[in-house]
């Protein structure tokens, strides 16, 4: 990854992809600092499947009881708006490609 990425906080450049509310977030696996932000909507027309599990926190480990949607964002993006609009934090992880 490059350096424009990097956590101002704690330096380590590995992110975690949030939903929270409307927001579109890249925190820091590590520290939890937000790095990048922007609207959800923006991401919303996107084919890449994606697993959404309520977030335990930064760097922790998903259970498989915290699974919220899982398939193309443009399929699960109602159930995490939905998930999210009242302060859930909403984990995105992408989905290997066949």
């Amino acid at each position: 990854m490059n350096n424009m990425l990097a956590c101002p906080s704690c330096g380590l450049d590995e992110t975690e992809s949030i939903v929270h509310f409307g927001s579109y977030i890249l925190r820091c696996a590590a520290c939890g600092e937000a790095i990048v932000a922007t609207s959800f909507m923006a991401m919303l027309e996107s084919d890449h499947a994606f697993s959404a599990f309520a977030d335990p926190g930064p760097g922790k480990h998903l259970a498989p009881e915290m699974l919220i949607a899982r398939g193309p964002l443009r399929q699960i993006a109602t159930t995490i708006s939905g998930a999210a609009s009242n302060g859930t934090l909403i984990r995105l992880i992408p989905e290997p490609k066949d």
